[in-house]
């Protein structure tokens, strides 16, 4: 009795992968990232003016060109409504700009200073 070669093909193992991969694919979909919200500036008008805070090498303090001390801060930034850009000289120690953050903080508890890497002129 001679043995015949089967010449059809055996699509189990292909039925198991896909039907892996699809329990993969739908476990995996509600956790993928999703778009994220973007709150974008609405047309009440335009924006307040640019502060410039600069911390110089010596310690001390300007706020657009004039020099001001730390006690100082909070009353100058009260009243203004602007964006503030902080350059701190790179070879002070971290704690003398978070010292000027913190009473950044204090005077504007709403403002997102943003901080300058390379100082302009100091």
């Amino acid at each position: 009795m001679a043995t015949e070669l089967r010449r059809d093909i055996n699509i189990t193992p292909l039925v198991d992968i896909v039907l892996v991969l699809l329990i993969v694919f739908i476990v995996l979909v509600p956790v993928l990232p999703r778009a994220l919200d973007a709150a974008l500036p609405g047309g009440a008008g335009p924006p307040g003016p640019l502060l410039r805070l600069t911390l110089a090498a010596d310690g001390s303090l300007d706020l657009d060109g004039t020099p001001i001390t730390l006690a100082e801060l909070p009353g100058r930034l009260r009243p203004t409504t602007g964006k503030v850009v902080l350059r701190v000289h790179p070879s002070l120690p971290l704690h003398r700009a978070t010292g000027v953050l913190d009473a950044l903080k204090a005077a504007r508890p709403e403002a997102v200073p943003a901080l300058v890497a390379t100082p302009e002129k100091i």
